[in-house]
């Protein structure tokens, strides 16, 4: 009698105790974003890995690419949904090809009915995060730049077993203006079967487009058909790439560029000022303005790396480009390996150019590489006693494919030679020709120098690279252009750059900043040197930009959308400044300095840079309450401690303790609340206040329903009163039977 009535009491205590465990110890989690530890792997959006993908593992139902550029500020969002119909884990490395000067701004990932979104980092503490979520068995994926492929950004992700995973990605750039257009380039290359393959275009410009024209497209010109043009007005233009499925090849990848040029309507003036919601950026591209001649010193890397191929196809360009300086202007040729050797200046003229080809084709490879002796022997030159004009940049293209391996070979004193020698301030183009050149060292001496660095690919049009990178330079039309805007309309320390060495034909002068509230009218005046002597002109008339329509932001649902877009342009171009100047500082302070105005600007703008990373962590379990619920009161008090305590920290101590904030909650809880972005950007007054608003979510959130160390004091206390309850009716059997 006893055993039959006491049979219901160990089932019960069984069901209670897992009942409460259970509860006790979860806070109904959310879906699991992919998990990066998983044995399987495939490459997806790239090349595949190494190891060997399994292509027959995973499948890419949709891959979309969606652009929208407005006044020449792209915003693209590439979309891949990916099923996995296997019974195990598998591992992609998504590798995307971006244009070398864009910055990833978005990272969301779609998974079980959940949207987990991303975190900007500093790069350094973005992989720590990583790499600790991962040893403890925690789902994340890190979006970072790859060290010397500045055009390459992966996304490492997994997909759970027989689940379906929405990737979405999404960068942004200010498209240059180069030999007179705007080139905007989307690369398709999903390295995995895909049926579903979609790219749309939208440009939106204040200007009407006069040139419009789509050079590539994926899969070849077999594929031309594919791409529908149309236009909504003159400012507006649409292109769609959507290839029928059935011409799709057999084994279903079609790789390849879609680049779209365009150019507005431009006249003799001052370009244009647009102003939007405090925030304001003036184009300037004046056309038919006069030349002005130039001296062109060509200074070429002969050490024995360049046999073979290289040196045939550089001589192959420098014959082409002699043919095409301008009237008037003068020219050398410098080559240089262990010893260096100059052709002499020279006017050009015919016999000149006669005399030039046949130095070039007496050139031949031998010794080592000596980047200073070269720079020495092209920056002294006795230009005056050939002409006496007085406005004549010199302009010195170095291609080398190499480090400095004989003569001075530090770098720091190669660079400070080269500002010592540069009496005449001639600006340097240097070219990186191949892998093995020193593209950190050919950046510094650039920057420093009035000019910029360019990488040289080692292919088949290594020649025809050569002639367009001559073609961009081949006109200067200005120097020493200098922008100055009224002080009571604009915020003078929020301006980017606003003098600029040279003015190049077919390109484009960007200055970009904040106003003030109050401001009526913005006038500029722009200065430099022309042909004709002292150049000026002025602008006082400016565009307030009417917001585009919403459906040509409708992609970008699950992005932070840019709904100013010149605010988007202002922060890219100020952090694009400040990296250009952390590479050509010259002291450690200056350098530090540079570097922290741009990660401050990335962080508030999630900006993914050389300097930051993105990072997306599963929450844990105990601390995954949605951040909607909390009370509102306990909120602020969290925010009120969490300001008082940082108070006194340093900015990297408050860098380092935000490892703990991404672990410990959904960082799409972030998002909902919004915050990270100000409207002031006085760098030393708010670096503090962006971490203080991160620390505040993160110590709320630490104290969530119930952690793992609740649990266990609970327990002593269930077993306790489970125990009673047991005597309890153990108790009242016994009666039951007496």
């Amino acid at each position: 009698m006893r055993s039959a009535q006491h049979s219901w009491i160990i089932p019960w205590w069984i069901l209670l105790c897992g009942w409460l465990s259970t509860h006790l110890t979860q806070c109904h989690p959310s879906p699991p974003i992919p998990d990066v530890a998983s044995s399987s792997s495939s490459s997806l959006g790239g090349a595949a890995t190494s190891s060997g993908s399994q292509w027959d593992d995973l499948e890419i139902l949709a891959y979309h690419i969606q652009s929208v550029v407005i006044s020449r500020y792209a915003v693209t969002t590439v979309t891949c949904k990916i099923r996995n119909p296997t019974l195990d884990p598998q591992e992609a490395a998504f590798t995307f090809l971006l244009p070398v000067h864009a910055f990833i701004s978005n990272l969301t990932i779609e998974a079980g009915g959940k949207n987990y979104t991303s975190l900007v980092r500093e790069k350094e503490e973005a992989r720590r995060t990583y790499e600790r979520a991962k040893s403890q068995g925690r789902n994340t994926a890190i979006v970072h730049q790859k060290e010397r492929e500045t055009s390459k950004f992966r996304v490492d992700v997994s997909v759970a077993e027989q689940d379906e995973v929405i990737f979405y990605l999404t960068y942004e750039e200010l498209l240059e203006r180069r030999l007179g257009v705007y080139s905007h380039k989307i690369n398709v290359h999903p390295g995995y079967p895909v049926r579903d393959l979609l790219v749309d275009v939208t440009i939106h410009e204040t200007r009407d487009i006069n040139v419009l024209e789509v050079k590539k497209v994926p899969g070849g010109p077999d594929f031309r058909d594919a791409v529908a043009e149309w236009r909504e007005g003159l400012k507006t233009a649409r292109l769609r790439f959507y290839p029928n499925p059935e011409r799709i090849p057999v084994d279903g990848v079609l790789h390849g560029q879609l680049e779209v040029q365009y150019d507005v309507k431009r006249d003799l003036d001052a370009g244009d000022v647009q102003v939007v919601d405090g925030y304001f950026v003036h184009f300037f591209a004046p056309s038919d303005l006069q030349y002005t001649p130039k001296h062109i010193t060509f200074l070429i890397d002969v050490s024995t790396s360049m046999k073979g191929n290289k040196l045939m196809q550089v001589k192959e360009a420098l014959q082409h480009i002699l043919t095409e300086l301008n009237l008037g202007d003068t020219f050398n040729i410098v080559r240089f390996s262990t010893m260096t050797h100059k052709l002499g200046t020279m006017r050009y003229t015919g016999t000149a150019v006669r005399k030039a080809k046949k130095y070039i084709n007496s050139l031949e490879v031998e010794g080592g590489t000596n980047i200073d002796g070269g720079l020495k022997d092209a920056m002294e030159q006795d230009v005056e006693s050939i002409v006496s004009d007085s406005v004549r940049p010199h302009i010195i293209v170095m291609l080398t494919d190499g480090q400095p391996t004989v003569g001075v070979t530090s770098e720091n004193i190669i660079l400070r030679n080269v500002r010592e020698r540069n009496k005449e301030k001639a600006t340097i183009f240097c070219l990186g020709f191949g892998s093995g050149a020193d593209m950190n060292l050919l950046e510094k001496i650039s920057l420093q120098n009035r000019g910029s660095a360019r990488k040289i690919y080692e292919d088949a049009d290594a020649a025809d690279q050569l002639k367009g990178f001559y073609q961009e330079l081949s006109s200067p039309i200005l120097l020493d252009v200098d922008f100055s805007y009224s002080t009571d309309a604009v915020v003078v320390n929020s301006l980017s750059n606003t003098h600029f060495y040279n003015y190049f034909s077919g390109t484009e002068l960007v200055v970009t900043g904040q106003t003030h509230p109050t401001h009526q009218s913005i006038r500029a005046n722009i200065t430099g040197q022309g042909r004709n002597g002292e150049f000026f002109m002025g602008v006082s008339e400016w565009n307030n930009v009417v917001p585009p329509d919403h459906h040509l932001l409708n992609h970008l649902h699950l992005a932070p959308t840019p709904k100013n877009f010149i605010k988007r342009l202002w922060a890219f171009l100020k952090i694009k400044n400040l990296l250009n100047e952390e590479k050509a500082a010259r002291g450690v302070h200056e350098k530090a300095s540079a570097q922290k105005k741009a990660l401050i600007i990335a962080l508030e703008n999630h900006f993914v840079t050389p300097l930051t990373s993105l990072v997306v962590v599963q929450p844990d379990r105990e601390n995954c309450k949605d951040y909607e619920e909390d009370d509102e009161d306990e909120v602020e008090e969290s925010i009120r401690k969490s300001a008082t305590s940082a108070d006194n920290a340093n900015y990297t101590s408050s860098l380092d303790s935000q490892d703990s904030v991404a672990r410990g909650f959904n960082p799409a809880s972030i998002q909902v609340r919004g915050g990270l972005l100000t409207s002031e950007y006085d760098y030393e007054e708010h670096a503090m206040d962006h971490n203080n608003m991160f620390f505040a979510k993160g110590t709320y959130m630490d104290s969530g329903f119930m952690s793992s160390s609740t649990s266990l004091r609970v327990m002593p206390l269930l077993v306790l009163f489970l125990q009673l309850l047991n005597q309890i009716t153990t108790a009242q059997v016994h009666s039951t039977v007496k």
